[in-house]
């Protein structure tokens, strides 16, 4: 689960003379809050100064990687798949998949001031595998989607009714009304129709398959 902190605040969107509540995205020199009214995102001073971690974040955007540096109070404690939001020209939401601690040691969770670094994976926007069937045919598509997008097992999409939704590291969803965020998940199957497939991909692939529903 994401790290979650909430401090009243004045918002420059619908409350620019009221202190209303905000959520804490980022706790660096600056902070980065949410309105929980309006939602508008925007930087705040914070209330007090504790000593900092400046953390490398190396984060993976599908088939790219770069680097971003996320501060954080120093006895602050990280874990994988903790949610949190870096800067660098623009602001990412992403999740925590692995901290390599100041001795070279891989670990589940390390407290700041041990951490060498930090592998993410981009979550705000992530493209998604979908492998569409589609008379005796499958065809791979690799489409972009906002990481909160709801896969539903049952559904109709543009390319056709969802039948499976395999998640990252866990289980294949097969019943209907199962569903799974796109940022969780490693591929989609789709029982496509001929004529329907509005998507385009960057790299098709065909083959047969076995894929039945």
């Amino acid at each position: 689960m994401a790290m979650s902190q909430e401090i009243d605040l004045e918002c420059y969107s619908c409350s620019p003379d009221k202190k209303v509540l905000h959520e804490v995205l980022h706790s660096g020199k600056k902070l980065v809050v949410r309105c929980t009214l309006c939602q508008a995102t925007h930087q705040a001073e914070p209330a007090d100064r504790t000593p900092m971690a400046r953390l490398k974040v190396v984060v993976s955007d599908y088939d790219q990687s770069y680097v971003r540096w996320f501060e954080v109070g120093v006895d602050e404690r990280l874990r994988v798949r903790d949610e949190m939001i870096v800067e660098n020209g623009s602001i990412d939401a992403v999740r925590i998949t692995a901290i390599e601690l100041s001795d070279g040691v891989r670990a589940t969770e390390a407290v700041a001031e041990t951490i060498r670094a930090v592998w993410a994976q981009k979550i705000d926007k992530v493209v998604v595998k979908i492998a569409v069937h589609t008379g005796g045919i499958t065809r791979s598509h690799k489409v972009p989607f906002d990481g909160e997008k709801e896969f539903v097992v049952g559904h109709e999409e543009q390319l056709g009714k969802i039948v499976r939704v395999k998640v990252r590291g866990g289980p294949v969803l097969d019943r209907a009304g199962q569903s799974a965020k796109a940022k969780d998940v490693g591929r989609v199957y789709v029982k496509g129709s001929r004529g329907n497939e509005r998507y385009r991909s960057a790299h098709p692939r065909a083959r047969k398959s076995e894929f039945r529903r």
